[in-house]
């Protein structure tokens, strides 16, 4: 846990104030003093250049945006949503047939008062990640490391019947960014390759309607997107801090 900084965000989302009580020890510290008041879909800008990469259709209700202390990541500003994909349409005689992508997606910015603190919990993330405590049957697994400048990275993308996965990590000094996101296999890919019979002219590649394949989405996310928000957060600290 956060200790003392976990304990002043505590109180502070059960509406007690913690002014007079802190010592300087106890002030949090870090990055966590500058960005543990953020709001985490902030950080991610709603996440609008990532749904424009998957050709989002739709928000599935509203976007979940949490502060560090809120949510089901508390020690991190997350920001998560669903999302509607392309829809694939048949039509062939009296023969109707509709099935429509699906994504999830959920990001978290970790500040924390030190790098120490920073280096166990990106540890930890990466930790349960690999384990995979959910039993998600995972296929294909792959790993690698983010572009840019990062003290520590990892991406990890896997395959299950029906979805892919990709995860990524990085560690930026005293605080930890995550994305997350898996989204249903094309699901015009997969009425051809559950059934070529019936498209004996075409492929899946043909019958694709997502605007991206996965390998090109996930050398977006882990060569640029990521990139990028490093540096918005690290210039929105620098603004805040008149560093």
């Amino acid at each position: 846990m956060r200790g003392a900084a976990a304990a002043l965000a505590a109180l502070a989302l059960a509406g007690c104030s913690a002014t007079g009580t802190a010592t300087d020890e106890d002030a949090p510290s870090g990055s966590y003093a500058v960005m543990g008041d953020w709001l985490g879909c902030e950080v991610f800008g709603d996440f609008a250049d990532l749904q424009a990469q998957l050709g989002v259709t739709a928000v599935d209700g509203e976007l979940q945006s949490d502060a560090v202390g809120e949510g089901v990541d508390a020690e991190a500003a997350g920001c998560a949503g669903l999302f509607d994909l392309a829809t694939f349409e048949d039509v062939q005689g009296t023969f109707e047939y509709s099935s429509t992508g699906d994504a999830a997606i959920r990001g978290g910015l970790a500040p924390w008062n030190d790098e120490a603190e920073a280096e166990a919990n990106f540890a930890d993330r990466v930790a349960q990640r690999r384990e995979n405590a959910a039993g998600i049957a995972y296929t294909g697994e792959t790993e690698g490391e983010l572009a840019g400048e990062w003290d520590e990275s990892l991406y990890i993308t896997a395959e299950t019947e029906k979805r892919t996965y990709l995860d990524a990590y990085g560690r930026k000094g005293d605080w930890v960014v995550y994305l997350s996101v898996d989204f249903l296999h094309d699901p015009g890919a997969s009425a051809y390759e559950s059934a070529p019979e019936f498209y004996p002219d075409s492929s899946a590649e043909a019958m694709a309607v997502y605007p991206f394949t996965t390998e090109d989405l996930v050398a977006w996310v882990t060569g640029e997107h990521l990139t990028q928000i490093q540096s918005d957060i690290l210039q929105r600290a620098e603004s805040e801090t008149g560093a």
